[in-house]
């Protein structure tokens, strides 16, 4: 087996992710990108068609990967309930792993198939705990899931203010159990 160097576009993918997180959409440029990526710019325009096309496999990117994150396998011998809350946790300690991620998200501009990829997991174990009973039958899953991820991008997004609010590991628990709270019975 062979090592290969990673594609133009997995190389621009890498090198766009820093750019948009760091200057957002309108401030992120092209040419650095290209630059990083060791690439002639027109091959942004040639896999993403735009600056537009690449801001947005930029958040499908940083989505899949927080998604990804969270899509290990849970220990099946935990309740639903403790699965729940050990995913939303995850889903924090992901973000704060990973800033460039998460600047990116705190700033997206565009709402699209991305937000879907990195609440999947929290929907999926929601929608499995209501078949079987676990989570109240009234919530929406992809709603439910939205505002855990809303929950913990605002505390980054707020760094300045949430900082007084505690270490990032109690608004982490705090607000996985209001999750948890708002979907049991």
């Amino acid at each position: 087996m062979t090592h290969r160097e990673p594609t133009a576009p997995q190389r621009l993918l890498s090198a766009a992710l820093p750019e948009f997180a760091a200057h957002g959409k309108a401030g992120a440029r092209t040419d650095r990108i290209a630059k990083l990526a060791r690439v002639n710019k027109q091959l942004i325009h040639y896999h993403f068609g735009n600056k537009d096309g690449l801001y947005r496999a930029a958040l499908a990117a940083a989505a899949e990967r927080i998604g990804a994150a969270l899509s290990q396998p849970v220990d099946a011998s935990l309740g639903i309930v403790e699965q729940l809350r050990r995913l939303v946790r995850g889903q924090f300690d992901v973000l704060a792993r990973h800033p460039e991620l998460t600047q990116l998200l705190v700033h997206a501009e565009a709402e699209g198939k991305w937000l879907d990829a990195a609440t999947r997991p929290v929907v999926d174990l929601l929608t499995d705990g209501q078949a079987t009973g676990f989570f109240r039958d009234e919530i929406d899953p992809a709603q439910v899931a939205r505002a855990a991820l809303v929950l913990h991008l605002g505390y980054f997004a707020l760094g300045g203010i949430s900082s007084g609010w505690g270490s990032a590991s109690r608004w982490r628990d705090d607000t996985t159990e209001l999750m948890v709270q708002a979907c049991t019975w």
